[in-house]
Parts: structure tokens; C-alpha cells; sequence
């Protein structure tokens, strides 16, 4: 059998000024921004991060007491102190290059 096509009721159908509402348009100056604020000024169209500083790194000779896991510190050229550990496979005389 063919489904039957159903009619709601009239007192079931939305009231006729909900039926098809006006859709509503805003007026034009609500919706252009004037044309002294189209284009943002310069100084603020291109916003940079500040600059983060560029890795450092140093190249250091193990001293003859260097192992594996022992700590060295030494002082940066900007004056930070960088502490190290010996790497693994590491020892006297090896050069290490210490990122900081």
C-alpha cells in the first residue's frame, strides 16, 4: 500500500505571520564601515613578535677527570652561567659543542 500523505489540521499549521516572516535587511551605514576605517593604519596592519634570541652554542674540550653524567658549568659570552652534562660515549679530551 502507498503511505498516505497527511494534511496537518488548520489549527495545527503556524499562524500566518510566523509563516513567512520578512526577512530583515539592515540599513547600509549599519553594515560599511566608513572609509577612513576601511584599511587599518600601517603600524597596525603587520604586528610582529618580538625577535627571540638566536641559540647560542660553544664548542668545549673535556678536561681529564671528564665521564659520562658529570656536570660542567662555564660562562657564556652574555654572561649567563650554561651548565652541562658529559654525554654518553663522551670523555677526556672529547670536544662537545653545548647548545644554550
Amino acid at each position: 500500500a502507498a503511505p498516505q500523505q497527511y494534511a496537518a489540521p488548520q489549527h495545527y499549521a503556524a499562524p500566518q505571520q510566523y509563516a513567512a516572516a520578512p526577512q530583515y535587511t539592515a540599513p547600509a551605514q549599519y553594515y560599511t564601515a566608513p572609509q577612513q576605517y576601511a584599511a587599518a593604519p600601517q603600524q597596525y596592519a603587520a604586528y610582529q613578535q618580538p625577535a627571540q634570541p638566536q641559540p647560542q652554542s660553544e664548542s668545549i674540550t673535556l678536561p681529564g677527570d671528564a665521564h659520562p653524567g658529570k656536570e660542567y658549568s662555564f660562562q657564556a659570552p652574555d654572561g649567563r652561567t650554561v651548565t652541562f652534562s658529559v654525554p654518553q660515549g663522551m670523555g677526556p679530551g672529547s670536544v662537545i659543542t653545548v647548545q644554550y
